[in-house]
């Protein structure tokens, strides 16, 4: 699960990152001016990468959580990936979540122990999303998607979010495999974790 994560990169990165991995990211009103953040909450708008044609990709300024699914509910921020089909269409699909880390909660009392955990040899992870067009001059929302962890995340949580490696990245945006061949937990080793307590 994910409930917040790091976003501290630079648009070069993940253009130089994206274009290598055959999902070349275009930008038909120029390069964006991207703000480091070091806490995106579920309801923060935040970048998310999605299919734009056949062989590009744009960055779109979305909401993290889909709406709720009744009054009163929380945002639905994080989707179970297990046994599902995920595709391209006019009003949703498959998304990447570029972070620079992702945060998970430990301990039975608050306040809780914060970790976040990175990439091991990358600047930046790009998580599984689905991505929804929204209603009635809402936004676009996207969702993680979670599956069984991977032995780095399981002595944190006992679901998790899924960084795919970059040379899946191309596949998963255009559907161009099913999504079981590539929802898959990271091997053991891909991240590295680290307390992070909330500054006082």
């Amino acid at each position: 699960m994910c409930a917040s994560y790091e976003a501290r990169f630079s648009v070069t990165q993940l253009v130089e990152a994206f274009d290598h991995h055959g999902a070349p990211l275009r930008f038909p009103g120029g390069l964006p001016n991207i703000e480091p953040v070091d806490e995106v909450r579920p309801t923060d708008l935040s970048r998310a990468v999605r299919a734009a044609g056949a062989a590009g990709a744009e960055l779109a300024s979305m909401r993290f959580g889909f709406p709720p699914p009744a009054p009163k509910r929380p945002p639905v921020i994080n989707f179970r990936s297990e046994g599902r089909r995920f595709s391209n269409g006019p009003a949703g699909g498959r998304a990447l979540v570029p972070v620079s880390g992702f945060y998970e909660f430990t301990g039975d009392n608050y306040p809780k122990t914060r970790w976040v955990l990175r990439g091991a040899s990358r600047p930046f992870l790009a998580l599984a999303a689905l991505w929804r067009a929204g209603e009635g001059g809402a936004p676009d929302a996207f969702s993680l998607l979670t599956a069984a962890p991977g032995p780095d995340v399981a002595p944190y949580h006992d679901r998790g979010v899924l960084p795919l490696p970059p040379e899946v990245w191309a596949d998963w945006l255009f559907d161009r495999r099913p999504a079981d061949a590539l929802l898959v937990p990271p091997p053991a080793g891909t991240l590295t974790v680290e307390a992070a307590p909330r500054p006082k």
